[in-house]
């Protein structure tokens, strides 16, 4: 494409997604919610922004006399096919390797985050985890669609990496758990505050 600007995350989307997540604490706030909750509620907002930040943005905007891609043609180069990477391993280990470790990266976070918000239960989570990809991958493809042009990759391996990712950060979320409660009973920690809240996530009491 001959692109006359990009839309940048900074400023404005960061701006709106800042406001929002004020809105939502003050919500949360006179309903009651305790601050270490409050707390967990904005470290995971502002890790969602980076996910949205580094998966969809810049997002580019077309010359208006250049011919817009058919919805068919950006369809077509999607790849469909799982664990078919194409010409990737005939790229470099780093590059190999941050499209392969990003995606699942990206997405370790969520899956130990949301744990923190939500009682999560073991067998929702192969749903969350494939749920994650999808919402990344479908909304790179609408807005290839809305820009009528192909701007990032869309590819069900990515759905797949993401989906690792989430059942590897609850798999650590649980660990975690296991031996916050092991320390703090063994140590004899008194938990206040923050640490109270966390004491609690880790028994499944939580939130």
């Amino acid at each position: 494409m001959n692109l006359l600007k990009l839309i940048e995350f900074v400023p404005l989307p960061f701006l709106i997604g800042i406001g929002f997540l004020v809105l939502f604490l003050a919500t949360l706030w006179r309903k009651g919610r305790r601050m270490a909750y409050l707390f967990c509620v904005s470290v995971f907002w502002l890790y969602l922004m980076l996910v949205v930040a580094v998966t969809l943005f810049p997002i580019p905007l077309p010359d208006g006399l250049e011919a817009r891609q058919s919805a068919a043609h950006i369809l077509s180069r999607v790849n469909w096919t799982p664990l078919y990477f194409g010409g990737l391993f005939s790229l470099h280990p780093n590059v190999i390797l941050r499209e392969l470790a990003g995606n699942i990266v990206l997405t370790i976070p969520l899956g130990f985050g949301v744990n923190f918000l939500a009682r999560c239960r073991a067998r929702h989570m192969p749903f969350l985890a494939a749920g994650v990809g999808l919402v990344i991958e479908t909304a790179q493809l609408l807005v290839s669609l809305g820009i009528g042009g192909r701007y990032r990759g869309v590819d069900i391996n990515d759905v797949l990496l993401n989906a690792a990712g989430v059942l590897i950060g609850y798999g650590l979320f649980r660990l975690f758990a296991w031996m916050y409660r092991a320390l703090t009973v063994r140590l004899g920690i008194l938990n206040r505050g923050l640490q109270a809240y966390i004491y609690a996530v880790a028994h499944n009491e939580g939130w």
